[in-house]
């Protein structure tokens, strides 16, 4: 997960800090890597991670720490409960089978993205992004997407006063202006973004939201630039739109 700059404000908040870290990490990691990429002090971190340790949620190995048996068995449960791959596989697959290019459900989690299902294209070159791994709000359609599900205030909330990265020459960094483009995209239904996160790749997406209303992600069409047909842009745009709609009434349904 990209570092988060802000200073956590709880123990609890610290916790879930040093879990998600080491969940995200894939490899064994250490005390002082995560104070690094936390900003939490190292004896603060070393305390939190002796008592998630002791409460089996995290392992202690030669290497460093990894997860431990306490969360798979939470990850295998919510894993059973989880209808939303049932729910998202018809979805994706029209999407796919009309356009044949790889398409997405992006989960929207904290302050970032986190693309967690896909179908990939039948066509030898392919956008393809690694699942399970955050991607920041403010860059992409995926990201922008979720921006526009919420409201101007939720907006500057999320994205918070730090400093955003710059990822290519034609990253929107400006909150004031990402506000304005969500306004845009939210009255125009989709969101479309060029070379915005990755050269060369473009996409385009719609947010998906609960049956209370409140944003759950976006589904994402990809697509290598040079293959993006602008003309084509808005009939792209409707049917991804369509199938954020169909992925809201399927979630509010419950399947």
């Amino acid at each position: 997960m990209a570092a988060d700059t802000r200073a956590p404000t709880s123990l609890i908040e610290r916790m879930m800090r040093v879990i998600e870290a080491v969940v995200d990490a894939a490899e064994p990691v250490g005390p002082r890597g995560l104070a690094r990429s936390l900003g939490i002090d190292r004896s603060a971190v070393g305390r939190i991670l002796l008592q998630l340790t002791e409460l089996d949620v995290l392992e202690r190995t030669s290497e460093g720490y990894v997860p431990g048996p306490r969360l798979f068995v939470l990850s295998r449960v919510l894993g059973a409960r989880d209808t939303l791959p049932e729910i998202v596989g018809p979805v994706l697959s029209a999407l796919v089978d009309r356009f044949d290019e790889t398409c997405y459900v992006c989960a929207f989690h904290g302050d970032v993205a986190v693309f967690t299902h896909e179908i990939q294209s039948s066509k030898p070159l392919r956008f393809v992004i690694e699942l399970g791994r955050p991607v920041p709000l403010h860059a992409g359609a995926a990201g922008r997407a979720i921006l526009a599900g919420l409201d101007d205030r939720q907006i500057r909330a999320v994205l918070g006063d730090r400093s955003l990265e710059t990822l290519t020459s034609t990253t929107i960094t400006d909150v004031d202006e990402l506000v304005e483009l969500a306004r845009g995209d939210r009255d125009r239904g989709f969101t479309v973004s060029k070379e915005e996160r990755v050269a060369g790749g473009a996409s385009i997406a719609a947010p998906f939201f609960d049956q209370h209303g409140r944003c759950q992600g976006s589904v994402v069409f990809t697509t290598p630039l040079s293959r993006l047909d602008t003309a084509q842009i808005d009939e792209i745009g409707t049917a991804v739109a369509e199938s954020a709609r169909a992925l809201t009434e399927r979630l509010r349904r419950g399947g």
